[in-house]
């Protein structure tokens, strides 16, 4: 026994860290107001690298809406009606944002498209009670009081999962209830993919990154209006309005070493010989229109979603949205409006049987939340009010069915079980992948947007100071 165990320990002092300074940099964007797309550049500092993991993007937004019995304070009285007639979507502040690009000297390196829905699917598959907290005040994602809609005070947790009236966060602007101005709100919320969670190193690029935020120019895709039992007393909005972005920046930490740190950095690391690499998801937002008729039907249908030619395909995300209209239905909150889905990715059925349970979809939905992003903590599944066979509301007479957004997301992972946390996935750029979708036979008389969200494995690269994307 003494030949296997020694009879002496040595000790070795740890390397001492590298001396740094850690400061919170505020980048603006370059236009002072804009309507559409804002532009955050992000110098190549000295010895400086991009913490990203507790960054976050900030902007205020001032809206003008029209319709009819909207927000409106009496000329002659100044008695103030109709103030919680329109609501922010219960997704928060990521429903303003059409796309996110980050671009090197003009060049894209990532893109994610209908980012407001990939944002809104991910906060609904990760989040739960807990996570919700302060971040939701600050990106406006929930609302919380102690009635569940129904008179009853004190159930299903206090938790109201219907967007925040308007008037709360903003002051309206209009005397006749057909046209509002609400005047500047300001939020706060984390940027999924490159900027969730990458300590970018600014120093070794050449040239600096730009941020390019394409905003949503229709006021229908964040607000919407409170439901009402009376069609005399229902809000509605009308046409695509106007908004305005002010204020824009990103707000993130920066490590910056003295020289002699950042020397011994380079020569551990081999910056001069060799590329710089790290690993990250990357998202793809795939869209089909599902009809009323094929929701009203009992139907089998399949579709192939085109653009899904990754390396590296982890995992899919299923989640079906209502078509911006103006009126009772939240806009960016993901449903369930299928009974069953399966997959078949290059030919093989993935999962072998059918999805066809509500349980069964939770279930795969919490396997594909492991290693998808930081970056969104607020948001959740209910409960009691996340049901299969969602459809859009139509009629005036329940008092609490639009109070609870029924919010859902199917998810389904193609990783082996070995391969849980590390660059694996399906190899799908040779092959197709297809969905099979059932619905049953449930009333509904609008179109919706069915959504399907790749999550895939990338690789990050510096090298000769240019940032690239591999996938």
């Amino acid at each position: 026994m003494s030949q296997l165990v020694p009879n002496k320990v040595v000790y070795e002092p740890d390397s001492l860290p590298l001396p740094s300074r850690y400061t919170r940099t505020r980048f603006p964007a370059t236009e002072g107001e804009s309507t559409e797309i804002s532009n955050i550049h992000i110098p190549p500092l000295r010895n400086s690298y991009l913490n990203c993991k507790d960054s976050f993007l900030t902007f205020s937004v001032t809206a003008s809406l029209e319709g009819t019995l909207l927000p409106k304070t009496d000329a002659t009285t100044g008695v103030d009606s109709q103030q919680n007639n329109v609501l922010l979507d219960p997704s928060g502040a990521c429903s303003f944002i059409r796309s996110i690009t980050i671009l090197q000297n003009n060049s894209t390196i990532q893109h994610i498209d209908n980012y407001s829905k990939v944002h809104s699917m991910l906060q609904t598959a990760e989040a739960n009670v807990s996570s919700s907290g302060i971040r939701s005040i600050l990106s406006g994602s929930s609302y919380y009081t102690a009635a569940d809609g129904s008179g009853k005070q004190g159930t299903n947790g206090g938790l109201l999962m219907s967007g925040i009236p308007v008037t709360h966060i903003a002051t309206a602007t209009g005397t006749d209830g057909t046209s509002v101005d609400f005047q500047q709100m300001t939020f706060c919320l984390p940027i999924v993919g490159l900027l969730s969670s990458a300590n970018i190193p600014l120093c070794m690029l050449k040239e600096g990154l730009t941020i390019r935020v394409n905003w949503s120019p229709d006021v229908r895709n964040s607000f919407y209006c409170r439901h009402d039992e009376a069609l005399v007393t229902q809000a509605t909005i009308t046409g695509i309005g106007s908004q305005t972005f002010a204020n824009v920046s990103f707000d993130s930490g920066v490590s910056t070493l003295d020289d002699a740190s950042q020397l011994a950095v380079e020569q551990e690391n081999n910056y001069k010989t060799e590329p710089i690499q790290w690993t990250g998801n990357d998202y793809y937002a795939g869209i089909r229109n599902t009809t009323a008729a094929e929701l009203t039907t009992a139907t089998t249908v399949e579709h192939i979603l085109g653009g899904f030619t990754f390396t590296s395909t982890k995992n899919i995300l299923y989640g079906t949205f209502c078509k911006p209209l103006g009126d009772f239905n939240a806009p960016n909150v993901s449903h369930i409006v299928h009974n069953k889905i399966r997959y078949r990715v290059n030919g093989v059925e993935t999962p072998r049987n059918f999805i066809d349970t509500l349980a069964k979809m939770v279930q795969h939905t919490a396997v594909t939340t492991g290693g998808n992003s930081q970056s969104v903590a607020s948001g959740l599944m209910c409960r009691d009010y996340t049901n299969i066979n969602f459809r859009p509301l139509t009629g005036l007479a329940s008092s609490t069915a639009g109070t609870f957004t029924d919010r859902g997301v199917c998810g389904v992972c193609l990783n082996s079980f070995p391969a849980q946390d590390a660059i694996s996935g399906v190899d799908t750029r040779g092959g197709d992948i297809a969905v099979q979708l059932e619905t049953s036979s449930v009333a509904s008389t609008v179109n919706m947007d069915t959504f399907f969200v790749g999550v895939f494995d990338v690789i990050y690269m510096i090298e000769d100071g240019v940032m690239k994307l591999s996938f």
